[in-house]
C-alpha cells in the first residue's frame, strides 16, 4: 500500500515488471504491464489502464482485477481520440444496451465511476448527463442513478389502408384506448396544409386535433385537416361522433368517397417541449413523426400529422408485391 507514495527512482528499484497473465486465462496469452508507470501517478490522476499482449494487441478489461494491493481499471484505449467522458458513457452505454446492467438496476456510485475509469469526477458526471440525456438512465435524487425501465413496445401496423386512428380505435376494447378531442373547427388552410390538399392558399378545411390514451397514458398526437366542402353538413362535421367506429377512412366511406392511395412520409426527432407534456415524455425519449395523406383517384382528401411517443410503439408496414 506504500508504493503509491514512494519516489519514481525508488519505486523503480523496488518494483519489478509484475505479470498478470494468470489472471486473464480467458485470453489466452500471457500479458505483462508495466504497473510501476501505472504507480507512478497519485490515484486520482492515473490514466486508463490499457495492457499490451506480446503480440501488440490493446486487451480491455471488462471487469475489475486486483493484482495483489494494486488496483487494475477497465481501461479505455489510450488511442481513442474521443474525450473521456465520451468513452466512459461508451462503456456504461454498452452495458446497459448490452443487459449487463439491466432495467432497474443502479449504476455505481459517481465516486466509484471515478476510481473505475482513473478518471475525475468531470468526466464522470459529464457521462452520466449524456446517458440521462440519450433516455438510458433516471436520476433520483438521494437514491442515485439507475437504468430505466423501458415499456412494452406495441406494433402499430399500417397495412396498406389502415390509418393510426383507426388502428387505436379498433382495440380500444382490448388495450383500455381513448379518444380526447382538442380542437373541431373550420378554420382557414395554413399554405402547408393547402398544398398538401391541392387547395388554394386560405382554403377552409375542417381541423381536428386528437390525443390518444392507451392504458391510461398518452400514446399519439393527430392533427388532421379534410376539405370543408366536402363534410359541411355532414355528420362528419359533428364532434359529438368521435370516435367514429373505423376511424376516418369509414367517415370517407360514409361520404360516398372511394379511396385509391396513401402517402406517408416517417422521421424521428426530438420532441418540442409541449408535446413532452402532451405524451408525458421522459427527457431523451423521441417521437415519431408520421405525415400522412389520403387520396381519391383524382384528388387529396385528408391529411395528417401523428407524432407517436417512439418508446410505446414500432411502426409495422406491409407492402404487397404484384
Amino acid at each position: 500500500m506504500l508504493l503509491p507514495v514512494l519516489p519514481w527512482a525508488r519505486l523503480r528499484r523496488v518494483v519489478s515488471l509484475v505479470s498478470v497473465g494468470y489472471v486473464l486465462d480467458e485470453l489466452e496469452s500471457a500479458v505483462t504491464p508495466p504497473l510501476y508507470d501505472y504507480l507512478a501517478f497519485p490515484a486520482h490522476e492515473r490514466s486508463s489502464f490499457a495492457l499490451r499482449t506480446r503480440e501488440g494487441k490493446v486487451v480491455r478489461l471488462h471487469d475489475r482485477l486486483t493484482q495483489g494491493s494494486v488496483p487494475v481499471a477497465p481501461s479505455i484505449d489510450p488511442a481513442d481520440p474521443r474525450a473521456v467522458y465520451q468513452r466512459i458513457a461508451d462503456d456504461l452505454r454498452t452495458q446497459i444496451l448490452s443487459g449487463h446492467l439491466g432495467p432497474g438496476s443502479s449504476l455505481p456510485s459517481e465516486a466509484e465511476l471515478v476510481r473505475q475509469y482513473g478518471s475525475s469526477r468531470g468526466p464522470v458526471r459529464q457521462a452520466i448527463n449524456l446517458l440521462r440525456s440519450e433516455g438510458l438512465i433516471d436520476s433520483h435524487q438521494g437514491r442515485g442513478v439507475f437504468v430505466r425501465r423501458r415499456p412494452a413496445r406495441r406494433r402499430l401496423s399500417i397495412d396498406g389502408v389502415a390509418d393510426a386512428a383507426r388502428e387505436v380505435q379498433d382495440s380500444a376494447a382490448e388495450i383500455g384506448s381513448r379518444l380526447e378531442v382538442r380542437r373541431y373547427a373550420p378554420i382557414a388552410a395554413s399554405a402547408e396544409v393547402a398544398e398538401r390538399l391541392g387547395l388554394p392558399a386560405g382554403a377552409r378545411v375542417l381541423a381536428r386535433s386528437f390525443r390518444f390514451i392507451v392504458e391510461g397514458r398518452p400514446a399519439q398526437l393527430s392533427d388532421s385537416y379534410l376539405p370543408y366542402d366536402l363534410v359541411r353538413g355532414t355528420p362528419v362535421e359533428d364532434p359529438g361522433n368521435e370516435p367514429w367506429p373505423g376511424g376516418t377512412l369509414a367517415q370517407l366511406r360514409s361520404l360516398g368517397v372511394e379511396i385509391r392511395e396513401i402517402t406517408e412520409d416517417v422521421a424521428t426527432r426530438t420532441p418540442t417541449p409541449d408535446e413532452m407534456q402532451e405524451l408525458g415524455l421522459r427527457p431523451g425519449t423521441p417521437v415519431f413523426e408520421v405525415t400522412r395523406t389520403i387520396h381519391t383517384i383524382d384528388r387529396p382528401v385528408v391529411t395528417s400529422r401523428l407524432v407517436i411517443a417512439g418508446d410505446r410503439y414500432m411502426l409495422s408496414y406491409r407492402i404487397p408485391i404484384g
